[in-house]
Protein backbone atom coordinates (compact mmCIF):
# COMPACT_ATOMS: atom_id res chain seq x y z
CA UNK A 1 0.00 0.00 0.00
CA UNK A 2 1.02 3.61 -0.54
CA UNK A 3 0.07 6.03 2.26
CA UNK A 4 0.30 9.80 2.66
CA UNK A 5 0.88 11.01 6.22
CA UNK A 6 -0.07 14.68 6.59
CA UNK A 7 1.16 16.52 9.67
CA UNK A 8 -0.04 20.00 10.60
CA UNK A 9 1.05 21.92 13.68
CA UNK A 10 3.91 23.41 15.61
CA UNK A 11 6.94 21.28 16.49
CA UNK A 12 6.43 21.90 20.22
CA UNK A 13 7.18 18.66 22.10
CA UNK A 14 8.09 16.56 19.04
CA UNK A 15 11.25 15.31 20.78
CA UNK A 16 9.04 13.57 23.36
CA UNK A 17 6.50 12.18 20.90
CA UNK A 18 7.47 11.78 17.26
CA UNK A 19 9.69 8.72 17.49
CA UNK A 20 7.60 6.97 20.16
CA UNK A 21 4.46 7.54 18.07
CA UNK A 22 6.11 6.20 14.91
CA UNK A 23 7.37 3.21 16.86
CA UNK A 24 3.83 2.58 18.13
CA UNK A 25 2.30 2.51 14.62
CA UNK A 26 5.32 0.90 12.92
CA UNK A 27 4.04 -2.68 12.72
CA UNK A 28 0.45 -1.85 11.89
CA UNK A 29 0.74 1.14 9.53
CA UNK A 30 4.33 1.72 8.41
CA UNK A 31 6.06 -1.61 7.80
CA UNK A 32 5.63 -3.04 4.31
CA UNK A 33 4.02 0.14 3.00
CA UNK A 34 5.34 3.06 0.95
CA UNK A 35 4.98 6.16 3.17
CA UNK A 36 5.26 9.80 2.06
CA UNK A 37 5.08 12.61 4.62
CA UNK A 38 3.86 16.17 4.17
CA UNK A 39 4.30 18.75 6.94
CA UNK A 40 2.94 22.27 7.40
CA UNK A 41 4.12 24.14 10.50
CA UNK A 42 5.19 27.67 11.42
CA UNK A 43 8.16 29.48 12.92
CA UNK A 44 6.72 29.46 16.43
CA UNK A 45 6.52 26.67 18.99
CA UNK A 46 10.06 25.20 18.99
CA UNK A 47 10.82 25.72 15.30
CA UNK A 48 14.45 25.72 14.16
CA UNK A 49 16.40 24.30 11.25
CA UNK A 50 18.12 21.96 13.69
CA UNK A 51 14.77 20.59 14.85
CA UNK A 52 13.58 20.35 11.24
CA UNK A 53 16.60 18.17 10.47
CA UNK A 54 15.86 16.00 13.52
CA UNK A 55 12.28 15.52 12.37
CA UNK A 56 13.33 14.54 8.84
CA UNK A 57 15.92 12.09 10.19
CA UNK A 58 13.38 10.51 12.53
CA UNK A 59 10.93 9.90 9.69
CA UNK A 60 13.77 8.53 7.56
CA UNK A 61 14.67 6.10 10.34
CA UNK A 62 11.17 4.60 9.96
CA UNK A 63 11.41 4.50 6.15
CA UNK A 64 9.11 7.47 5.68
CA UNK A 65 9.93 9.89 2.86
CA UNK A 66 9.38 13.57 3.76
CA UNK A 67 8.13 15.21 0.56
CA UNK A 68 7.99 18.74 1.92
CA UNK A 69 7.94 20.91 5.03
CA UNK A 70 6.21 24.24 4.47
CA UNK A 71 5.85 27.17 6.86
CA UNK A 72 2.65 29.16 7.24
CA UNK A 73 4.58 32.43 7.19
CA UNK A 74 5.56 31.69 3.57
CA UNK A 75 2.04 30.86 2.39
CA UNK A 76 1.17 34.53 1.97
CA UNK A 77 -1.67 34.19 -0.52
CA UNK A 78 -3.82 32.47 2.13
CA UNK A 79 -3.39 35.01 4.92
CA UNK A 80 -6.15 37.42 3.89
CA UNK A 81 -8.80 34.71 3.73
CA UNK A 82 -7.69 33.47 7.15
CA UNK A 83 -8.37 36.92 8.57
CA UNK A 84 -11.81 36.98 6.92
CA UNK A 85 -12.68 33.60 8.43
CA UNK A 86 -11.61 34.84 11.87
CA UNK A 87 -13.88 37.88 11.59
CA UNK A 88 -16.77 35.66 10.48
CA UNK A 89 -16.22 33.19 13.34
CA UNK A 90 -16.16 35.94 15.96
CA UNK A 91 -19.27 37.53 14.49
CA UNK A 92 -21.34 34.37 14.09
CA UNK A 93 -20.70 32.62 17.42
CA UNK A 94 -23.98 33.13 19.30
CA UNK A 95 -22.39 32.61 22.72
CA UNK A 96 -19.00 31.82 24.22
CA UNK A 97 -19.54 28.10 24.84
CA UNK A 98 -16.43 26.40 23.44
CA UNK A 99 -15.27 29.54 21.63
CA UNK A 100 -11.50 29.90 21.18
CA UNK A 101 -9.60 32.67 19.43
CA UNK A 102 -7.68 30.27 17.19
CA UNK A 103 -10.38 27.77 16.14
CA UNK A 104 -11.15 29.31 12.75
CA UNK A 105 -7.44 29.78 12.03
CA UNK A 106 -6.77 26.16 12.94
CA UNK A 107 -9.32 24.75 10.52
CA UNK A 108 -8.48 27.13 7.70
CA UNK A 109 -4.81 26.20 7.97
CA UNK A 110 -5.75 22.53 7.95
CA UNK A 111 -7.83 23.13 4.82
CA UNK A 112 -4.86 24.88 3.18
CA UNK A 113 -2.53 22.07 4.26
CA UNK A 114 -4.75 19.51 2.56
CA UNK A 115 -5.08 21.75 -0.51
CA UNK A 116 -1.35 22.15 -1.08
CA UNK A 117 -0.78 18.45 -0.50
CA UNK A 118 -3.35 17.71 -3.21
CA UNK A 119 -1.65 20.18 -5.54
CA UNK A 120 1.72 18.48 -5.00
CA UNK A 121 0.16 15.05 -5.57
CA UNK A 122 -1.43 16.22 -8.83
CA UNK A 123 1.71 17.96 -10.09
CA UNK A 124 3.83 14.87 -9.42
CA UNK A 125 1.27 12.30 -10.63
CA UNK A 126 1.09 10.52 -7.26
CA UNK A 127 -1.69 8.33 -5.90
CA UNK A 128 -2.24 6.98 -2.39
CA UNK A 129 -4.44 4.22 -1.01
CA UNK A 130 -4.94 6.24 2.19
CA UNK A 131 -4.43 9.78 3.41
CA UNK A 132 -3.66 9.94 7.13
CA UNK A 133 -3.85 13.30 8.90
CA UNK A 134 -2.09 12.82 12.25
CA UNK A 135 -0.86 15.20 14.96
CA UNK A 136 2.40 13.38 15.55
CA UNK A 137 4.31 16.18 17.27
CA UNK A 138 2.26 16.97 20.38
CA UNK A 139 0.11 13.93 21.11
CA UNK A 140 0.86 10.48 22.51
CA UNK A 141 -0.44 7.44 20.67
CA UNK A 142 -0.66 4.02 22.30
CA UNK A 143 -2.26 0.92 20.83
CA UNK A 144 -5.48 -0.34 22.40
CA UNK A 145 -5.74 -3.47 20.23
CA UNK A 146 -3.32 -5.77 18.39
CA UNK A 147 -1.45 -4.84 15.22
CA UNK A 148 -3.53 -7.40 13.32
CA UNK A 149 -6.76 -5.76 14.50
CA UNK A 150 -5.48 -2.35 13.38
CA UNK A 151 -4.48 -3.70 9.96
CA UNK A 152 -7.91 -5.30 9.53
CA UNK A 153 -9.70 -2.07 10.40
CA UNK A 154 -7.50 -0.16 7.96
CA UNK A 155 -8.33 -2.72 5.27
CA UNK A 156 -12.03 -2.31 6.06
CA UNK A 157 -11.62 1.46 5.87
CA UNK A 158 -10.20 1.19 2.35
CA UNK A 159 -12.72 -1.37 1.11
CA UNK A 160 -15.76 0.54 2.43
CA UNK A 161 -14.54 4.11 1.86
CA UNK A 162 -14.91 4.85 5.57
CA UNK A 163 -13.43 7.64 7.70
CA UNK A 164 -11.50 6.57 10.80
CA UNK A 165 -11.21 9.41 13.29
CA UNK A 166 -9.87 10.49 16.62
CA UNK A 167 -11.61 13.83 16.88
CA UNK A 168 -9.21 16.72 16.25
CA UNK A 169 -6.06 14.55 16.23
CA UNK A 170 -6.29 11.73 13.65
CA UNK A 171 -8.28 11.40 10.40
CA UNK A 172 -7.72 8.42 8.08
CA UNK A 173 -9.48 7.81 4.78
CA UNK A 174 -9.39 8.02 1.02
CA UNK A 175 -8.38 11.26 -0.68
CA UNK A 176 -12.04 12.08 -1.36
CA UNK A 177 -13.06 11.45 2.25
CA UNK A 178 -10.24 13.59 3.64
CA UNK A 179 -11.12 16.34 1.14
CA UNK A 180 -14.69 16.32 2.46
CA UNK A 181 -13.52 16.55 6.06
CA UNK A 182 -11.10 19.41 5.50
CA UNK A 183 -13.37 21.37 3.16
CA UNK A 184 -14.95 22.51 6.43
CA UNK A 185 -12.07 24.90 7.03
CA UNK A 186 -12.41 26.79 3.75
CA UNK A 187 -15.32 29.02 4.72
CA UNK A 188 -15.80 27.68 8.26
CA UNK A 189 -19.59 27.83 8.23
CA UNK A 190 -20.58 27.30 11.85
CA UNK A 191 -22.94 24.81 13.41
CA UNK A 192 -25.07 26.15 16.27
CA UNK A 193 -26.94 24.87 19.33
CA UNK A 194 -29.64 23.11 17.30
CA UNK A 195 -27.17 20.23 16.81
CA UNK A 196 -27.91 19.20 20.40
CA UNK A 197 -31.56 18.60 19.45
CA UNK A 198 -30.54 15.70 17.22
CA UNK A 199 -30.61 12.52 19.32
CA UNK A 200 -28.42 10.53 16.94
CA UNK A 201 -25.81 13.28 17.01
CA UNK A 202 -25.87 13.45 20.81
CA UNK A 203 -25.71 9.70 21.29
CA UNK A 204 -22.69 9.33 19.03
CA UNK A 205 -20.84 12.36 20.35
CA UNK A 206 -21.44 11.25 23.94
CA UNK A 207 -19.98 7.84 23.07
CA UNK A 208 -16.71 9.32 21.74
CA UNK A 209 -16.08 12.35 23.99
CA UNK A 210 -18.03 12.33 27.22
CA UNK A 211 -15.76 15.01 28.65
CA UNK A 212 -17.11 17.56 26.20
CA UNK A 213 -20.66 16.20 26.14
CA UNK A 214 -21.38 15.87 29.86
CA UNK A 215 -23.80 18.39 31.39
CA UNK A 216 -22.23 21.47 32.96
CA UNK A 217 -24.06 23.26 35.73
CA UNK A 218 -24.93 26.81 34.67
CA UNK A 219 -22.71 26.48 31.61
CA UNK A 220 -23.52 26.30 27.92
CA UNK A 221 -22.60 23.34 25.75
CA UNK A 222 -19.18 23.84 24.08
CA UNK A 223 -20.84 24.24 20.69
CA UNK A 224 -18.12 26.38 19.13
CA UNK A 225 -15.07 24.34 20.10
CA UNK A 226 -13.03 22.65 17.40
CA UNK A 227 -14.07 19.11 18.33
CA UNK A 228 -17.82 19.80 18.25
CA UNK A 229 -17.63 21.82 15.05
CA UNK A 230 -15.68 19.23 13.06
CA UNK A 231 -17.78 16.33 14.31
CA UNK A 232 -20.92 18.24 13.30
CA UNK A 233 -19.47 18.61 9.81
CA UNK A 234 -18.60 14.90 9.69
CA UNK A 235 -22.00 13.85 11.06
CA UNK A 236 -23.90 15.75 8.37
CA UNK A 237 -21.54 15.22 5.41
CA UNK A 238 -19.71 11.87 5.70
CA UNK A 239 -21.65 8.64 5.10
CA UNK A 240 -19.43 6.17 6.97
CA UNK A 241 -17.21 7.07 9.92
CA UNK A 242 -15.83 5.32 12.96
CA UNK A 243 -14.23 6.55 16.17
CA UNK A 244 -10.83 4.98 16.87
CA UNK A 245 -9.92 6.81 20.12
CA UNK A 246 -10.36 5.40 23.62
CA UNK A 247 -12.47 7.83 25.67
CA UNK A 248 -10.38 8.23 28.82
CA UNK A 249 -13.05 10.57 30.27
CA UNK A 250 -15.42 7.61 30.39
CA UNK A 251 -13.43 4.40 31.01
CA UNK A 252 -16.66 2.43 31.50
CA UNK A 253 -17.76 3.19 27.94
CA UNK A 254 -18.54 -0.19 26.35
CA UNK A 255 -17.27 1.12 23.00
CA UNK A 256 -13.75 1.64 24.34
CA UNK A 257 -12.75 -1.98 23.82
CA UNK A 258 -13.28 -1.56 20.07
CA UNK A 259 -11.12 1.56 19.69
CA UNK A 260 -7.68 1.32 18.10
CA UNK A 261 -5.67 3.83 20.10
CA UNK A 262 -5.26 5.74 23.32
CA UNK A 263 -4.67 9.32 22.15
CA UNK A 264 -3.81 12.13 24.53
CA UNK A 265 -2.31 15.58 24.28
CA UNK A 266 1.30 15.47 25.43
CA UNK A 267 1.80 16.85 28.94
CA UNK A 268 5.01 18.55 27.76
CA UNK A 269 3.39 20.49 24.91
CA UNK A 270 2.77 23.61 27.00
CA UNK A 271 6.18 23.84 28.59
CA UNK A 272 7.51 27.38 28.70
CA UNK A 273 10.21 26.71 26.12
CA UNK A 274 7.60 25.41 23.63
CA UNK A 275 5.08 28.15 24.21
CA UNK A 276 4.70 30.93 21.73
CA UNK A 277 2.14 33.34 20.50
CA UNK A 278 0.40 32.08 17.39
CA UNK A 279 1.75 33.72 14.28
CA UNK A 280 -0.04 37.02 13.80
CA UNK A 281 -0.41 37.87 10.13
CA UNK A 282 -1.27 41.45 11.04
CA UNK A 283 2.29 42.04 12.27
Amino acid sequence: MKYAIIVFGQYRSFSHNLETNLKEIKNSLLDGNDIDVYIVSDKCGNYSQKNTDKICNTFKKYNCNVKFIKLWENLNKYHEHEKDNKVSYDKNCKHRGGKHHFTSNLWYRRYVTNKIVNEYISENDLKYDLHMFIRLFDITIRKNVSDIDIKNRIKNCIENNKLLMSIDTIFIGSKNIINKVFSFGKEFNLYHDDIWNNKDFCNYFQSIDYGLYRPRRNKRKPTYCSEVQIFSHIFYNIDLYENIRYDFNNPNNINNKLTLFHVKLCRHRKKKEYKSRYYNINK
